[in-house]
């Protein structure tokens, strides 16, 4: 069955998020080198451009038409570019991608309040990249039918834990501290992300060991893909560790509280201290 589906023109999203994904997107197809990368199974979901709200006075984002084979599945209204996926495995893919849902909806601690749109397109240059447009539902992802399709459910799992989070938290989601917001959406696509290792903690352990991780409140913008990958891991470490030692409701108290920016939140206001102390004892916390 043919869908047509609207679509968020990437022109919409703003020219420093397009920038974003155009050069992550380049270095995935030509990555550098780097000892210290997340498995590729994992680092490709981490093209995902911040969420951001809808300014006053902006234009609203333009459509297009999403072209494909529509399968409905429990949660999911799943659309399947032509060409992507052979028509016998169709079936099994959108299962795929419902049970990633149910995953993170169990790790995060509630389900999607309605149906979600998620959409697998075909990226011409075989990179691969996702975003999701929590305001519309719709989660997407672009590939090409000579990649494994685990990567593409892989960065699905992240994009659904955005949405997740904004019927959880509400339009507040969009102004999340980076920090927050992309260090939740990885902590909770959990074993989707983390290749074989129980905990994100010990996943960074390493780097933050040597010396070679990065200040938390650091912008990715503009920087290499292995400093995104070192980022996004290193603050779902962070979430995990302000969940476990100060628990979920101080930290859904803090995680409206930003303003987009890393580091925005008030750290301060919620558990006592800045977050530089918070870093230090989180740093410690991973090595112990």
């Amino acid at each position: 069955m043919k869908l047509t589906l609207p679509h968020i023109s990437l022109a919409a999203i703003g020219p420093t998020l397009l920038g974003v994904l155009v050069v992550a997107l380049a270095l995935l197809v030509h990555p550098a080198p780097r000892p210290s990368l997340a498995p590729a199974s994992a680092v490709v979901a981490m093209v995902d451009a911040p969420e951001r709200p809808i300014m006053p006075g902006e234009a609203t984002a333009t459509h297009e038409t999403l072209n494909g084979t529509y399968i409905p599945v429990q949660s999911l209204d799943v659309v399947l570019a032509d060409g992507l996926i052979p028509l016998a495995e169709q079936q099994a893919f959108a299962q795929e991608i419902e049970q990633a849902l149910s995953y993170v909806s169990s790790r995060f601690g509630s389900g999607p309040r309605g149906r979600i749109n998620a959409y697998v397109g075909v990226e011409a240059s075989c990179g691969i990249h996702g975003i999701a447009y929590t305001g519309e539902r719709m989660v997407q992802v672009y590939t090409c039918a000579t990649l494994p399709r685990v990567r593409a459910v892989n960065i699905l799992a992240h994009e659904l834990v955005h949405q997740l989070a904004h019927d959880h938290y509400g339009s507040r989601h969009l102004q999340a501290d980076l920090i927050l917001l992309e260090g939740l959406a990885t902590w909770g696509a959990g074993s989707y992300w983390l290749n074989g290792e129980e905990r994100f903690s010990a996943f960074v352990r390493p780097w933050i060991a040597a010396g070679s991780g990065l200040p938390l409140a650091t912008s990715y913008v503009g920087r290499p893909i292995g400093d995104m990958n070192t980022l996004y891991y290193q603050w779902a470490s962070f979430v995990e560790f302000l969940m476990q030692v100060y628990g979920r409701e101080r930290f859904d108290a803090l995680y409206v509280t930003g303003n987009s920016e890393p580091g925005s939140a008030d750290y301060q206001g919620v558990y006592g201290k800045p977050l530089e102390v918070l870093e230090q004892e989180w740093r410690a916390w991973v090595v112990q």
